[in-house]
């Protein structure tokens, strides 16, 4: 119906002023009318400013102009009021709902990577093809690449990884899905934080550093294995100010199996068999 879809245009603001300019109108038409001077008395009662009082000696004019200016003054609290209710209520109702939306989804993605690498250990203890075995281990570091995207929030182009592991003669050996762009950039990184004693390291601000001001790496951050290196993983942000507390932490959940991972030699093994045919 034709009035439905206006309500829908206008909303409860524009609904009140209708009502508003109709009453108005009614005053114009009838103003001699009894109620209508209730009504001038009643709404002027409330304000302290004598020029808005009702008073029987002012001339019809004066009168029809008080009421307009009580009927403006009258009709901005009330859509203010509505629409700061329709605010509220928007908040209440509607964030909780989005906040436990992304939860389960968040869940989800948990279990379908644990999904994942449960195939990788299970085509292992059944001694399976190495095909079969480098297939299901592509698609976890696939899956665990996906997920750590959507933790970012950044577009395929915007993020690359790069899995790590302590090679011959101590060197670091890489293993990517994907070529980085800068493969100089990935190494000072890495070597770097391979310095540092912690399982988690991040730098927010990459060309900060002298050696890698022109860097197309922006921000970076990696999670390895405790005490000496096994198995790493190396994520490189081609996007500036992505880190947020609220990603970080999701991060730091999401890959506290990471950190366990190089203690399962077999998989280190099918891990280090990717550089071997490479990648």
């Amino acid at each position: 119906m034709a009035w439905k879809e206006r309500f829908k245009k206008f909303g409860v603001p524009g609904l009140i002023l209708f009502l508003l300019i109709t009453l108005f109108s009614f005053y114009f038409m009838s103003n001699n009318a009894e109620i209508l001077k209730d009504l001038h008395r009643k709404m002027s009662i409330l304000l302290t400013a004598d020029f808005l009082k009702y008073r029987t000696k002012n001339s019809p004019l004066l009168q029809a102009l008080q009421f307009i200016l009580l009927i403006f003054i009258y009709g901005l609290f009330t859509v203010g009021f509505v629409n700061a209710v329709l605010i509220v209520k928007k908040v209440i109702f509607q964030k909780p709902s989005a906040l436990i939306a992304c939860t389960i989804h968040d869940y989800d993605s948990y279990l379908n990577l644990e999904d994942k690498l449960g195939d990788v250990l299970t085509a292992l203890d059944q001694h399976s093809p190495l095909r079969v075995i480098d297939e299901k281990v592509t698609i976890f570091m696939i899956s665990h690449q996906t997920e750590i995207q959507r933790i970012f929030g950044l577009k395929e182009r915007q993020i690359e990884f790069v899995w790590y592991f302590e090679g011959k003669d101590n060197d670091v050996e890489l293993v990517y899905l994907n070529p980085p762009a800068d493969m100089d950039g990935v190494a000072k990184l890495l070597n770097s934080s391979l310095d540092m004693p912690y399982v988690r390291v991040k730098e927010p601000a990459v060309n900060s550093r002298m050696e890698l001001w022109e860097s197309p790496i922006k921000q970076f951050i990696t999670v390895r294995n405790y005490g000496n290196l096994k198995l790493g993983l190396g994520v490189f942000i081609l996007k500036d100010n992505i880190f947020t507390a609220e990603n970080l932490k999701e991060f730091t959940y999401y890959t506290s199996k990471m950190i366990l991972l190089g203690t399962n030699s077999r998989f280190l093994r099918h891990i280090r068999r990717k550089k071997n045919i490479g990648n």
